[in-house]
Formats: C-alpha cells, sequence, structure tokens
C-alpha cells in the first residue's frame, strides 16, 4: 500500500521487486531469495559516500 492505495497483489515471488520496494518506500536495495526459505528478501543498499547528500 501506498498512500492508502492498493500498489500490488499476488505472491511475494510476483510482487517484491525492486522497483516496487524503490516506488513504495524510496529504498535502493536488492532482492535476492532467501537461502533457508527462498523466498525474496530485500537488502537495502547503503548510500554511495561519493554521492552528494540531496
Amino acid at each position: 500500500m501506498k498512500d492508502g492505495a492498493i500498489v500490488a497483489q499476488g505472491t511475494p515471488d510476483d510482487i517484491v521487486t525492486v522497483g516496487l520496494v524503490e516506488g513504495v518506500f524510496g529504498l535502493r536495495c536488492v532482492v535476492v531469495p532467501d537461502p533457508v526459505a527462498g523466498t525474496p528478501q530485500v537488502v537495502p543498499l547503503g548510500r554511495d559516500r561519493h554521492q552528494e547528500r540531496p
């Protein structure tokens, strides 16, 4: 959900994507399979230290 609206429906494998996470939460990340469960795992990416802050 974002701003009270559903932005995606489906199984985690189908909807948990980099684009969805970035669009809903504004979080730079990668999505990888959890090594134990195999479900999508969101790994936040740190800020580039050479990039200026907004």
